[in-house]
């Protein structure tokens, strides 16, 4: 089950909790007489949906989904709500967070206080070249095409809307995005790799680190260690997530 789409797999466990709902409901006569609320039978089915997600190969976050997969059709139901509507919403939900249905990384934005550590990493050092993997809203990029050191700042981004929108902000105020997947950077040009991702694809992204990044370089991940890799350094931050940078240098 765990090759499915993530997607797939939700409705799919959607559809198991609804039948054991329906079952429980032909059975529950001979307990507790009907009717039976409908908000009721949403929350039983909300309710079980989120709690065997985690278990049937689904990421744990993916609860929250599931929970209010149910419950928003309900009050869809009650409001009258357009469909289309609920299309356009959907679209727009895709074009945000498109990396975590396909990539199973969330959409997570990089503070000013890991910036700061980050200019601290490449304060001495000269003529920087940094990648940002995932760069969201691109504000990282923008911040480090600032810095002295850096020659170069860009940042790889596919989800639609962030990447429009990091691609105005790095016009504005510095550094350059690019609407590319990170399996395809070549990473051997830069100097400093940062990465804000999710556990998922830590270990298939060290081994393109380990093949591509030269010698003297330094991979960054922020709250996400490398599973079984010992860390060069670890930087643990004064910020309000406690943040922790895995620094790696090969």
């Amino acid at each position: 089950m765990q090759r499915l789409p993530k997607i797939v797999l939700a409705l799919l466990i959607q559809l198991g909790v609804l039948l054991v709902v329906t079952v429980g409901v032909y059975l529950a006569p001979a307990v507790i007489s009907p009717p039976y609320p409908y908000w009721g039978l949403v929350f039983i089915q909300a309710l079980l949906a989120s709690l065997v997600s985690c278990r049937l190969g689904l990421p744990c976050w993916w609860r929250w989904i599931q929970f209010f997969i149910p419950v928003g059709l309900y009050l869809g139901v009650l409001l009258k709500f357009d469909p289309i509507w609920a299309l356009v919403i959907f679209v727009v939900v895709w074009m945000v967070f498109a990396n975590a249905f396909k990539e199973r990384v969330p959409l997570y934005l990089t503070n000013n206080t890991t910036r700061e550590a980050l200019k601290n990493l490449v304060k001495r050092k000269r003529r920087v070249r940094f990648l940002d993997l995932g760069c969201g809203l691109g504000g990282n990029v923008a911040f480090m095409s600032q810095l002295k050191p850096v020659a170069e700042s860009h940042g790889v981004e596919t989800a639609p809307i962030p990447y429009l929108i990091s691609k105005m902000i790095t016009a504005l105020r510095g550094g350059q995005t690019f609407a590319m997947d990170m399996w395809k950077t070549e990473l051997a040009y830069y100097d400093v790799v940062y990465a804000f991702l999710s556990p998922e694809p830590m270990p298939r992204l060290w081994n393109k680190v380990k093949e591509e990044m030269l010698p003297g370089s330094i991979f960054v991940s922020n709250s996400f260690a490398v599973p079984d890799v010992e860390p060069s350094e670890v930087w643990e931050l004064s910020d309000s997530r406690k943040t922790i940078l895995y620094i790696y240098r090969l």
